[in-house]
């Protein structure tokens, strides 16, 4: 009982807190993102001791959880891109793609030099390292995919999930928080004629506000919603297809990639991209996926540390971050796309819609999907080549 209950939750909580924020100031100050994504969080920390009592309810609940994920996740990023132009995305954040190899640069040169200060500290060196570089630069499916071919030892990579779940969804907040006022004392700020035009080419998104969600209840907004919703589940149906005709570890990271494309590409037929309400219709998806993201955070992991290892992850986030902020700034990156392509590289293509949000910069939309996509395509040749070299190395 317990599970539907915290699944239909999930589902609505959205709702709950958009309405608390047509009531109130301070939630819309605080954004729908965060607001949703911090009550997940303590949505697990009160129900915990309740899933400990039974594995059985505990199970149950994460598999219910990481469906609802993958499902609205899924569903949201061919809405998300559906109304964009995608020419003038790209012509107003030309910069997400330098940026992004900084981020990757930023990471290789981190992981080099944490191995060297942890040899001796931590057990398989090597394949964490690769494991990390992998995963943050491309993802968990990166991730997977390094640690079968590099035939990794399963007790490390099971660790370093935990960990690495544990620390992005820190690193999550943070990002959605305090990042943005931290790094524009450093970082140049968005260009304002880059903002101008994005308020007009992209006038329909609106900002990330609980006002601008009212347009769900009109009847345009049902209709609107209803016909996109079909056409995101069309477009996921193909994907799926296609994705089956690749090597079973990249079916995951394929998936995503050819979800985002050819929601991209149904961009350019115009009675799709004059479909406005599909974006914020996605944007709702979004906010169930962060606050389900929230509820699966288990703190209890704590408990019982490998300091080394969690150290380690830990600092390869900082280093990771404090060196990409150094080189956008030697390079003149502005804050907004520095936050949208560090996370791209840390968080992957799931995230990009809930930072983007965060910052209220709808340009930084499609670029940022590349960026990540990117990340995709290079996390398993990277973490496979960092593994290897530190291996012999090491």
């Amino acid at each position: 009982m317990i599970e539907v209950c915290i699944a239909l939750l999930c589902i609505v909580f959205p709702a709950i807190a958009i309405t608390l924020g047509l009531r109130h100031t301070l939630i819309d100050r605080a954004g729908l993102v965060l607001v949703c994504f911090a009550s997940g969080i303590l949505l697990n920390t009160l129900t915990g001791s309740i899933t400990d009592v039974s594995p059985f309810v505990s199970n149950s609940l994460i598999n219910i959880q990481t469906q609802i994920t993958e499902l609205t996740i899924a569903l949201a990023l061919p809405l998300l891109v559906f109304s964009i132009d995608l020419k003038s995305a790209f012509t107003q954040a030309g910069s997400s793609s330098k940026s992004m190899l900084m981020a990757f640069a930023s990471i290789i040169i981190c992981t080099f030099i944490l191995s060297f200060i942890f040899q001796g500290h931590i057990e398989g060196l090597w394949q964490v390292a690769g494991l990390s570089v992998g995963a943050y630069t491309g993802g968990g499916p990166n991730m997977a995919a390094i640690n079968a071919a590099i035939e990794g030892d399963k007790d490390i990579f099971v660790m370093m999930t935990s960990y690495d779940i544990l620390l992005s969804a820190i690193y999550l907040l943070f990002v959605l928080s305090f990042a943005k006022p931290l790094f524009t004392k450093v970082l140049l700020p968005p260009a304002q004629d880059v903002l101008n035009k994005s308020e007009n080419k992209f006038a329909h998104l609106g900002e990330e506000t609980s006002a601008s969600y009212q347009v769900l209840g009109t009847l345009r907004g049902l209709k609107e919603g209803m016909i996109t919703a079909v056409l995101s589940l069309l477009i996921i149906g193909l994907a799926l297809g296609l994705a089956s005709l690749l090597p079973s570890s990249m079916k995951s990271s394929g998936t995503i990639i050819l979800i985002t494309t050819l929601g991209m590409l149904a961009s350019f037929i115009p009675q799709i991209r004059r479909l406005t309400m599909s974006f914020r219709v996605g944007m709702y998806l979004v906010l169930v996926f962060c606050f389900t993201m929230g509820s699966m955070t288990n703190l209890s992991v704590l408990a019982d540390l490998n300091w080394a290892l969690f150290s380690y992850i830990g600092l390869m986030l900082i280093g990771a971050m404090t060196i990409h902020a150094g080189l956008c700034r030697v390079f003149k990156i502005d804050v907004d796309t520095f936050l949208v392509t560090s996370s791209a590289a840390i968080m992957s293509v799931p995230f990009i819609p809930v930072i983007v949000g965060a910052l209220r910069n709808q340009a930084l939309l499609v670029p940022g999907f590349c960026a990540a996509i990117i990340g995709y395509v290079l996390g398993n040749y990277l973490g496979i080549v960092v593994a290897i070299s530190l291996k012999s190395i090491l």
